[in-house]
């Protein structure tokens, strides 16, 4: 038997992303010409977001485990929002939970499949996704045969989420080269003396990356790149550094960034062709990654939570987006005066063994009085002298002594015949009152007196 019509219309590709509807005057619209004009807008709002925000969670989304006395270990996912990989919001309200439990009878074969006899840790992952809910049905035009679930359609999609317990974490290759790219990045030296030019430097950093011998679709020889050491002979010339740094962002966004992007919803420019629907399983964040210690139930056979030791909540790994307000107040802090640091030891003699900061000392001619000085030095700054003379085992007896002694004191002055110069004026005797054999000295410039 037959029916006179179908009773589902047939299946069509996705609505192109990057299309929008062309209005024309006389033009007949349909439901795929709203459906089109809805997919260009979102997905342009979601491209805005990947793109130039970035993805992973904005707020709230903690996660724990506690005990519950009936059911055992249970997950908590607290209530927040993330940004998934597609650029799309994840609302997650109220929290939520899954009982550990439950979980290991309901996937005991894929427990299983882990290793005969079974591993006496899984390790699960709490990943949040992105979800739609068709809501609010109303009567649709009806044909002939049809029942009556068949005569209603959704009228709203409502965005919602979804949160599961999975067994692998998901990939998430941006994320992950962000880190290592930073990490790498701060580990450039910067070096005194001028650079090899910016040409030069980006081919270094082409060939410390493999990009010219590496297929383009191999991330993983990128990322075994970013976890490794800077190799020798790049690094950053101290006076052009604004320079190199822009280079490096360039190099980031040009040439590492495209390895390295998710694939969900990659899609732009004309011709891209070939849009299909996103991963679903794929445009997810991972919120937590759990150690549960699982055992088999003496009488039923069935796996379960061990009692000991207590399930490990990890979030290390979880993407964090911050918003604009705090990257603001951030700059701001960046931008207030910092501590200025120099160190060094002394010999009685003025010489240097050892120096950071630039710093230099001077004999001032008077038992062990030296003018410290050092690049950056401000006369109006607060500073925290910390020092310490050195000794012998037979040195005479009686307590060594390091002090700061004023610039403007009117007897130093006078003993030396005139102002000491610009530095911090400091005394190093050995217990005798003779001058010190040397001295450690490091001064900490706090920031210019307001």
């Amino acid at each position: 038997m037959t029916s006179f019509a179908p009773s589902a219309l047939p299946q069509v590709a996705p609505p192109d992303p990057t299309k929008h509807v062309n209005y024309s005057l006389g033009m007949v619209l349909g439901v795929d010409d709203f459906t089109q004009e809805f997919a260009y807008l979102s997905g342009h709002d979601n491209r805005v977001v990947r793109d130039l925000i970035g993805y992973g969670v904005v707020a709230g989304l903690h996660v724990t485990v506690d005990v519950d006395a009936e059911r055992g270990p249970r997950v908590q996912v607290a209530p927040g929002e993330a940004v998934t990989p597609s650029g799309r919001l994840v609302c997650v309200s109220p929290a939520q939970c899954a009982y550990l439990n439950a979980w290991l009878e309901a996937n005991l074969q894929q427990v299983e499949a882990l290793g005969s006899p079974p591993p006496s840790t899984v390790q699960l992952a709490v990943v949040a996704c992105y979800r739609e809910c068709p809501t609010d049905d109303v009567p649709i035009p009806g044909e002939p045969c049809l029942s009556d679930s068949e005569l209603m359609a959704p009228s709203r999609l409502t965005e919602s989420f979804s949160l599961e317990l999975r067994l692998a974490p998901v990939a998430q290759l941006e994320e992950d080269a962000v880190r290592d790219f930073v990490a790498w990045v701060r580990a450039l030296p910067v070096v005194d003396g001028p650079g090899p030019g910016i040409d030069v430097f980006l081919e270094s950093l082409r060939t410390a990356a493999d990009l010219e011998g590496s297929p383009p679709a191999s991330p993983p020889g990128l990322i075994d790149f970013l976890l490794g050491s800077p190799p020798d002979g790049i690094a950053i010339p101290r006076d052009d550094s604004a320079e190199y740094i822009r280079a490096l962002f360039r190099f980031w966004v040009e040439e590492l960034r495209p390895l390295v992007r998710s694939a969900a919803g990659a899609e732009c420019g004309c011709g891209a062709g070939g849009v299909g629907e996103l991963d679903a399983d794929a445009d997810c964040v991972t919120l937590a990654e759990l150690e549960v210690p699982i055992a088999e139930d003496g009488i039923s056979g069935a796996f379960v939570v061990a009692d000991t030791p207590d399930v490990i909540v990890d979030d290390s790994t979880r993407p964090t987006l911050l918003h604009l307000r705090m990257l603001q107040e951030l700059v701001l802090a960046a931008a207030a005066p910092q501590s200025l640091v120099v160190e060094g030891r002394v010999e009685a003699d003025g010489t240097l063994s050892a120096a950071a900061g630039g710093l230099t000392a001077t004999g001032l001619g008077k038992t062990g009085v030296y003018l410290i000085d050092f690049p950056g030095f401000d006369d109006s700054a607060e500073r925290v002298v910390l020092g310490q003379t050195d000794s012998t085992y037979k040195a005479p007896k009686g307590p060594s002594t390091f002090e700061v002694i004023p610039t403007d004191d009117a007897d130093l002055a006078s003993d030396i015949g005139g102002p000491p110069g610009e530095g911090v004026v400091v005394r190093a005797l050995q217990g005798d009152g003779k001058t010190a054999a040397g001295f450690s000295v490091r001064v900490e410039q706090l920031g210019a007196a307001s």
